[in-house]
Formats: C-alpha cells, structure tokens, sequence
C-alpha cells in the first residue's frame, strides 16, 4: 500500500503533481516513491528510494595502475524527511512511510524559499 501527496505552497501558491511515496502491493519491494528537492531544478520530484543514494561511489583507474573509489555526496537531490527541509513542530501531523517522515505543513518551497509548502493527501493505492 501506499498514497500520494500533493505539494502546494500557502506563501507563492507553488504547486506539483501529486507524488506517490511508498510502494504498491505489487511492487513495495523494488518501489517506494517518495517527495524529493532536485537542487538543479529546483523543483520538487518524485523518486525512488530503492534507486536513490546519499553518497555517490566513483571509481578512478586512470591516475594509478590500482583503482580508487572515492565516496562523495550527491547534492543534486534533498529528501523531505531530512530535518533541513521543514520546520521541527511537534503540533504538525506527519505522513509516515516505513521509517521516514513528511510534515504534513512547513515544509521548504523551493520557489519562495520560505516554509510555506503543504503536503496535502491525496488518494491511498494499493
């Protein structure tokens, strides 16, 4: 099972489609949607956690006969369970999925940079 939300500031009116967060009956084990900042774009996506990586692994033959592998962050996404991405009120309802959290309000708008955006709910799926 899972559901969508539907982000939507109350500062600039921002808004996107809706994005599923969790997996469907079908698919949970290889699929759990989730909303994401993408800082190039500065837009909020959907991605899959499956497929998504806090730190990138890169490996270097080309200085030494030996391969390095350097490990450095990927700054291109932001999850919205991260605690810079919204404001820590404890009066605020969360939408919970496995072991992570979105505010349902005061959450960051990439557009007005404030922490206007609202999670809304959407539709439960299986």
């Amino acid at each position: 099972m899972g559901f969508t939300i539907i982000p939507k500031c109350n500062n600039c009116g921002y808004s996107t489609d809706s994005i599923a967060v969790g997996g469907g009956r079908f698919d949970h084990l290889t699929r759990c949607g989730a909303p994401i900042l993408n800082t190039e774009s500065n837009e909020i996506e959907q991605i899959n956690l499956y497929d998504y990586a806090k730190t990138v692994i890169i490996k270097n033959d080309f200085f030494s006969y030996e391969s390095v592998t350097i490990e450095i962050n990927n700054e291109k996404y932001v999850p919205y369970y991260e605690s810079s991405m919204f404001i820590n009120d404890s009066e605020i309802g969360s939408y919970n999925w496995n072991d992570k959290y979105y505010k349902r309000s005061k959450n960051f708008c990439p557009k007005c940079k404030t922490y206007n955006l609202d999670f809304l709910m959407g539709v439960l799926y299986d």
